[in-house]
């Protein structure tokens, strides 16, 4: 039976390079993955999907039928996937893959925050066997306010769909190695993200921040954090090692060899 990986974050945070990279390591270590695009309106992917919303539901065919601009579009067309999934699961079932990768819309709040997310969720396979990996881009990591909002919304992601759920910073390598351990001690410790968050010079920044990092803290939903880099194979097996665990299956790859620590 298929494990279900989703890949959620905010646009421009590497999902679809993620999910590249993810199927090639796989693949190269012997598991059956499928990949699946859930994203009608994208116009290129750095992989061929193996399954295609796109072949069911074009954001420019709905856009002219319903006479619509874009942003409009999108959201009746990832509304409109959820008539496919039948079909969409039976693909799935067909291949009979270890994994399956599955690339959500770049606007993640169209699949998250409506309807539509939690319906795929339970629509294209076992819920038993899925987990979600919600990727932080390394640009909200240069600042301690902006982190803060980014595990506040890894928290709500948590929160609405109630599956494992891995943390990945994403593009590790645009951060210097100070910068990278800045944030790997924020996660370990929340005094220090909290001094960070005071020494802010935006009196509003300071309290936003402070306040969503209180709801964090009090709520435990954050998780762990996994630093990434898809475009240079950096932390790609640590990666596959916490999906493992997550799905409590037990470990294919090869991990015993020291990985190096960023």
């Amino acid at each position: 039976m298929s494990s279900l990986v989703y890949l959620l974050g905010p646009a421009g945070c590497g999902k679809s390079t993620l999910t590249s990279a993810l199927s090639v390591l796989m693949q190269s270590n012997g598991l059956k993955v499928v990949t699946v695009n859930l994203d009608p309106g994208v116009e290129w992917l750095p992989y061929t999907p193996d399954i295609d919303i796109r072949t069911h539901v074009s954001l420019r065919e709905v856009m002219k039928e319903f006479k619509l601009g874009p942003n409009g579009g999108l959201i009746v067309a990832v509304d409109l996937m959820a008539e496919h999934l039948p079909k969409l699961r039976q693909l799935i079932v067909e291949w009979n893959a270890d994994y399956v990768l599955v690339d959500t819309p770049g606007q993640m709040e169209l699949f998250a925050f409506r309807r539509t997310g939690p319906a795929v969720i339970e629509g294209l396979g076992d819920v038993q066997r899925s987990c979600l990996l919600f990727l932080i881009d390394s640009f909200f990591a240069k600042q301690a306010s902006s982190f803060v909002s980014m595990l506040m919304l890894a928290s709500s992601v948590l929160a609405r769909f109630r599956l494992p759920q891995i943390n990945v910073l994403t593009k590790i390598d645009r951060l210097t190695a100070n910068e990278l351990q800045m944030t790997a001690d924020w996660m370990e410790r929340k005094d220090l993200l909290l001094d960070a968050i005071l020494s802010e010079p935006n009196p509003l920044d300071r309290e936003t921040a402070m306040g969503m990092l209180e709801v964090v803290e009090k709520t435990s939903l954050a998780g762990e954090l996994v630093p990434i880099s898809a475009t240079e194979n950096r932390g790609l097996l640590e990666l596959v090692g916490a999906i493992e665990r997550a799905l409590a299956k037990e470990t294919v790859l090869d991990l015993g060899e020291e990985v190096e620590k960023y």
